[in-house]
């Protein structure tokens, strides 16, 4: 088919970039880590050499333990998808109980917004003020508002419990996408198994933050993205569209997913040569910015504003994410609080804050143009720093919001200060050059056993990485996509699985042929 061809040569100028992302990041993964010390002011990434031998030999552990796992027969009595929820929500539970986490840094300035909320005090919104500089946290802030009016000011429990509901529903969506896009039983059992190691995603179930809450929704919109890949029911492509509204309203960075659906659909209708089908393209455009735009009304009425306060130009991130984030260049496009000081220094006009950036822009374009060696370290350590830190900032996360906390138990501070750190940083740097590699085996059959809706689900992904290396970067930020990576590891794992089930198969055969010949040679 003519529109089928065209498709899949247009989705290879992303899958392609896509599968030496993945590539280069499991070598890199296996020789390099990225990790936060502790008691740091600012986050700054450091780099190591990592011990290839112990990873390897870990790895090649995992992989018999899940061979001999899957061809279990009591494998097939349990239901695995359900217990690796049950799993994840009572590991998530202990977590927070053991951390018994607040909030610092810009959760904390939210919070305190949100208490004056309260108090019918909107000062967050004059010039200068927090929220009048960075606009987008005014769904954050109305979810924590919501929270406190209902349960008590301060209540992070609460919140850290929809963390803990939110990761179940990832989890389970990403179960449903499995079976959407591979339609095997394996695929779709190793998933589950999988799931069950991603500590990352179970360790910031205490941060008050959108980020959990934003994802959940977000995952959920990719599923019915695919169903609508898959069936062409309208009432797939609302759902998506409607839950990604909500995700977009706790955590802008969910407007990836919007460009992927996008994208999606337009390709989707040369597909079928179906042109009436663009209409949807306005539809998840208009109606996934219905959410912000709802909470922002409410809140220009109730604060009496004439109107919303548009916030820092979004150019100011993308000169910020062009510069060093410190003295030692290690943190190369992290936050280094120029969005806030340029806003400022330019009377907070949004045209000359503009300009001044571009400035900035054209001065960091000019020199990596002229210093090509240092453009290639500059984009490798922001590489590196955000798709390469195990933890993704799990770890130093759960030590700044506990740091705090009064009486702290003795085995919170073994594994946020002692040698259970070491012992969590250990397990997540073997998962995560684990779920590179599974990855990368499900890259080889890229082409082969290639469908829309899973070039699609790779363009979310893909999406990711592209948007963060021209934007802040933080390791915390790239953590959606990783997850994200479960249903095509899981089929990679499946993959290897298979062909060490052939291996073996092939070999019995071998010693079965000699043996017949032997005791036919006695005859």
């Amino acid at each position: 088919m003519k529109e089928q061809k065209i498709i899949k040569i247009l989705t290879l100028f992303y899958l392609i970039p896509f599968m030496l992302m993945i590539v280069f990041n499991t070598v890199n993964s296996l020789l390099r880590t990225t990790y936060f010390d502790l008691y740091q002011v600012m986050e700054t990434a450091r780099y190591k050499w990592d011990n290839p031998l112990t990873v390897l030999i870990a790895s090649a552990g995992v992989i018999i333990c899940f061979y001999f796992l899957m061809r279990a027969k009591w494998m097939k009595k349990i239901p695995i998808e359900r217990l690796a929820l049950v799993y994840s929500a009572v590991l998530c539970l202990f977590i927070v109980l053991l951390f018994r986490c607040v909030v610092t840094c810009d959760s904390g300035l939210i919070s305190d917004i949100a208490i004056e909320f309260l108090q019918k005090n909107y000062q967050a919104f004059e010039q200068g003020e927090y929220l009048y500089r960075y606009s987008f946290q005014i769904g954050f802030a109305a979810l924590l508002e919501l929270i406190y009016q209902i349960f008590g000011v301060e209540n992070f429990i609460v919140f850290q419990l929809i963390n803990i509901l939110c990761i179940v529903v990832i989890l389970k969506m990403l179960g449903k996408i499995t079976r959407e896009l591979f339609e095997e039983e394996s695929v779709g059992e190793i998933e589950a198994v999988l799931s069950m190691g991603m500590l990352p995603l179970f360790l910031f179930s205490t941060f008050v933050y959108g980020d959990i809450i934003g994802w959940s929704f977000g995952v959920s919109s990719i599923y019915f993205m695919i169903r609508y890949l898959k069936t062409d029911k309208w009432q797939n492509i609302l759902k998506a569209a409607v839950l990604l509204s909500v995700g977009i309203v706790v955590k802008s960075n969910i407007n990836i997913l919007v460009v992927a659906a996008v994208i999606a659909v337009i390709l989707h209708s040369i597909q079928k040569k179906n042109y009436k089908m663009l209409i949807w393209v306005v539809g998840i455009v208009l109606l996934s910015q219905c959410g912000t735009w709802i909470v922002n009304s409410v809140y220009v009425f109730r604060a009496g504003l004439s109107e919303y306060p548009k916030g820092i130009p979004k150019i100011a991130w993308i000169a910020m994410s062009m510069q060093e984030a410190d003295e030692g260049g290690y943190a190369c496009g992290w936050y280094n609080g120029y969005n806030w000081i340029v806003y400022g220094d330019n009377d907070f006009d949004r045209e000359l804050t503009t300009q001044a950036c571009m400035e900035s822009l054209k001065e960091s374009l000019n020199r990596f143009i002229h210093e090509q060696r240092y453009a290639v370290d500059f984009f490798y350590k922001k590489f590196t720093s955000q798709w390469n830190a195990p933890t993704f900032q799990a770890m130093i996360t759960n030590e700044w919001n506990s740091r705090h906390v009064e009486n702290l138990s003795s085995l919170a501070k073994f594994f946020i200060y002692g040698i259970g750190r070491d012992v969590l940083y250990q397990i997540m740097n073997i998962y995560h050059f684990f779920m590179f590699l599974c990855t990368g085996v499900y890259c080889l059959f890229l082409r082969k056993e290639w469908s829309l809706e899973r070039a699609y689900f790779v363009l979310n992904i893909f999406g990711g990485f592209l948007f963060h290396m021209i934007w802040e970067a933080q390791s915390r930020y790239i953590l959606g996509y990783f997850v994200l990576m479960l249903p095509l590891a899981a089929f990679g794992l499946n993959k290897i699985l298979l062909k060490i089930n052939i291996k073996k198969i092939s070999f019995k055969k071998i010693y079965r042929k000699e043996i017949h010949e032997s005791e036919g040679g006695k005859i």
